[in-house]
């Protein structure tokens, strides 16, 4: 039973962000679809099934265009600037920008290392990564923190800890997402 348990988590954790990532491309396409459709049917008299797909590809091509050349930079980053500008809005789509841009940053340095601290209490060990080397609001040498949860490390605890009481791990931001993922049945450490 446990091995079928420990099994079924793996494969969880294989299949969850997969099944994410195509809903979310799902739930695109379906909204692009909702969108043509009424416009097609009164030009065209018909909807055309898998448009919408077409659309967001080329919608999602042409932006990634756009923010790639310097005409088109300046014209986002002015857009976002009064796009901030709205109460409530703008705070949601700055902390979403920020976190989308750690994820598919080219430098890879939002988790910087992988640690070891007491969490959630005195004798509980937990994985971490560490996300920042200080807390510019604590006069202590201080770490920020990231505590993922398992099986899916996208949802989990910042904390700040004191650097006398963590460890940092010798081992592969990679490594430690591994383990983090697999519960700890992942553990062999000797690939860094």
């Amino acid at each position: 039973m446990k091995r079928l348990v420990s099994l079924f988590l793996a494969g969880l954790a294989t299949l969850l962000p997969l099944i994410l990532s195509l809903y979310l491309i799902y739930w695109l396409v379906t909204f692009m679809d909702g969108l043509l459709d009424p416009l097609l049917i009164l030009i065209l008299g018909k909807a055309i099934p898998g448009l919408g797909f077409l659309i967001t590809i080329t919608i999602i091509i042409l932006v990634g265009l756009m923010a790639t050349n310097i005409i088109g930079h300046k014209l986002i980053a002015w857009s976002e600037q009064i796009f901030v500008k709205i109460p409530l809005l703008g705070k949601m789509y700055a902390t979403f920008k920020r976190i989308t841009n750690s994820f598919f940053s080219s430098n890879k340095t939002s988790f910087r290392q992988v640690a070891l601290v007491e969490f959630p209490r005195k004798g509980i060990y937990s994985l971490g990564f560490i996300t920042n080397d200080c807390f510019p609001y604590i006069d202590e040498d201080t770490y920020s923190i990231f505590i993922p949860t398992t099986p899916n490390p996208t949802s989990g605890w910042f904390i700040i800890m004191s650097r006398d009481h963590v460890k940092i791990l010798d081992i592969s931001v990679e490594k430690g997402i591994e383990m983090v993922i697999s519960a700890g049945m992942v553990n062999n450490l000797s690939d860094k």
